[in-house]
């Protein structure tokens, strides 16, 4: 099968309530992580430098610091023989599901 053979199928008439279904979620979600937002910067600020938080002496939430070391892969390519870059290099494929717009394929 060719490649543009299997880039593009019909889906049945069913799926666009399934479509509807993504797209109203996706907007409830998109409100509900605003209002966890909103939720989480409150109780940060009453926090301020502390890590735990209590209401009548029984801890309610924690808010630790966590340090993390990453590799600046710009700063790599810049020092980094290309062989060493290319030997501790690996290559992953995955798919990305994306809603698109009536007009945005043709």
């Amino acid at each position: 099968m060719e490649e543009k053979e299997r880039a593009r199928v019909e889906l049945a008439m069913d799926m666009k309530g399934w479509i509807e279904l993504l797209k109203l979620s996706q907007a409830d979600i998109k409100i509900l992580e605003e209002k966890v937002a909103a939720a989480r910067e409150k109780i940060q600020e009453a926090l301020g430098d502390n890590e735990i938080g209590t209401i009548d002496g029984s801890p309610v939430v924690r808010w630790t610091r966590v340090t993390t070391t990453r590799l600046d892969m710009k700063k790599a390519k810049e020092v980094l023989d290309p062989a060493i870059l290319a030997f501790l290099s690996s290559e992953s494929t995955s798919r990305r599901f994306t809603l698109v717009e009536p007009d945005e394929l043709r």
